[in-house]
């Protein structure tokens, strides 16, 4: 049976994967959940204007890239917690709340008014997982 502090990592580590599992079917839902706009719709042909088809941004392959970040954050957690690696997945989780810290400074910079807000639940998120990996390291405790 699992002890509740390794739940806790699967936990973060299954979310981990099914946030990139989102960016990789869903990019164009991930650019909202995440906090950026669509990138620039590229140039219509004449056919498309005359037939009154919207302009509208889509997802850059990026999005992709960062789905992949965020799987393999997540198998990598999951991998470390069932082999009882306790202090690698602290270190990994302090690690991997930079992430949290460089995504909200990201948002905050390129999302505009529209989604400036959700930088918040990045460095939330970032405060959170970096926290939760002090006290692990303060405490030497598996939670």
């Amino acid at each position: 049976m699992l002890s509740r502090p390794a739940i806790t990592t699967y936990f973060l580590g299954a979310g981990s994967i099914a946030l990139g599992l989102h960016c990789i079917l869903r990019p164009k839902q991930e650019y909202a959940r995440f906090g950026l706009p669509l990138e620039p719709a590229p140039r219509r042909s004449s056919r498309s204007q005359k037939h009154g088809i919207p302009e509208e941004g889509q997802p850059s392959p990026l999005i992709h890239l960062k789905g992949i970040r965020e799987a393999t954050y997540g198998l990598a957690l999951i991998a470390l917690q069932y082999l009882g690696n306790d202090e690698a997945v602290t270190i990994l989780n302090g690690i991997i709340s930079l992430a949290g810290l460089g995504d909200g400074i990201v948002i905050w910079l390129y999302g505009g008014n529209k989604y400036r807000k959700k930088a918040y639940g990045h460095v939330g998120a970032f405060v959170a997982l970096s926290g939760w990996s002090l006290w692990r390291a303060l405490h030497g405790r598996r939670w």
